[in-house]
């Protein structure tokens, strides 16, 4: 076990995710948490990591010139930590976790009860088919929470389960948190099916595909006209955010109509959509919809 008087802090832009270690990592007190020639698998679990502290040992003269970092692209960059509190997340906001564990796909939404700074941050306890999940303390979670457009991400442990006077849990209150804005403009490519309404449980106009898609709106591909521009619409479409499949339906505005040639030769009316009156549901959704597209849970 190295000394921690003979530990240096890693620096993000040190790690390259899917190259092996070219030294051991050892936490703040000099406990071994990888080893050298170990590869990092993810930016998650290096952000994970780099909250809890990681050093490695300082190198002298004994040990050789210090490794040299290789350039690559999936180089993790380093980011200013916005304080958890500067977030400004209300009681009942939607907060999602996902286990820390090898293979865990699954995510969980859950509530945010509360938080005291620098202590705890109090959720409630995740569902699934209205049941409680067994959650342990001491169970380490990925966490993303949401503030208007800026995604923020951290690691973060139970420290306690508590059922009364309601199920909640205490996790630990974070150093700080990845953050990321999402600007509405930032469009995703797709190819999601869509059926478009007249109205809100209305009858079905026609059908068509979605090949871009933002927060603020989409690109409609229709092969019959459906109405002209300022009409307001309500499209209904399916999308995967990870290994999660959700129906959404969202009112959009008609704000360009041009009317195009597809590839197999056949003409088609090409809508430009602008979402209006987003409720929390579809604004998070879209938000997790485009993220994943455009970033690749780079956070």
């Amino acid at each position: 076990m190295a000394e921690t008087k003979d530990l240096v802090r890693i620096r993000a832009s040190e790690i390259v995710v899917g190259q092996p270690l070219p030294w051991s990592a050892y936490d703040a007190n000099g406990r071994l948490l990888l080893s050298r020639g170990q590869v990092v698998q993810s930016l998650n679990q290096v952000h994970g990591l780099l909250q809890r502290g990681l050093f490695r040992e300082v190198f002298g003269r004994e040990r050789g010139p210090a490794p040299e970092v290789v350039a690559d692209e999936t180089r993790v960059k380093a980011a200013e930590l916005t304080p958890f509190e500067d977030l400004k997340l209300a009681p009942g906001e939607v907060v999602q976790l996902q286990p820390l564990a090898a293979g865990a796909k699954e995510t969980y939404k859950v509530r945010l009860v509360g938080y005291s700074k620098g202590h705890s941050i109090l959720i409630s306890v995740p569902e699934a088919g209205g049941k409680l999940l067994p959650i342990s303390d001491g169970q380490i979670f990925n966490v993303r929470v949401f503030s208007g457009l800026v995604i923020g991400s951290f690691t973060a442990k139970v420290l306690k389960v508590l059922f009364a006077p309601y199920p909640y849990l205490h996790l630990s209150y974070p150093n700080g948190v990845q953050t990321m804005r999402l600007r509405k403009a930032m469009r995703a490519a797709v190819e999601l099916e869509a059926t478009v309404y007249d109205k809100e449980g209305g009858s079905p106009l026609a059908t068509g595909l979605i090949n871009d898609i933002s927060v603020g709106g989409a690109r409609l591909l229709l092969g019959k006209a459906v109405g002209d521009k300022e009409r307001t619409l309500v499209v209904g479409f399916k999308a995967h955010v990870g290994e999660i499949e959700e129906s959404v339906q969202v009112t959009a505005v008609v704000r360009s109509v041009v009317a195009d040639t597809g590839p197999d030769g056949q003409p088609r009316n090409v809508y430009g959509l602008q979402f209006e009156n987003l409720n929390q549901h579809q604004q998070l959704f879209l938000m997790n919809l485009v993220y994943k597209l455009i970033y690749k849970d780079t956070i």
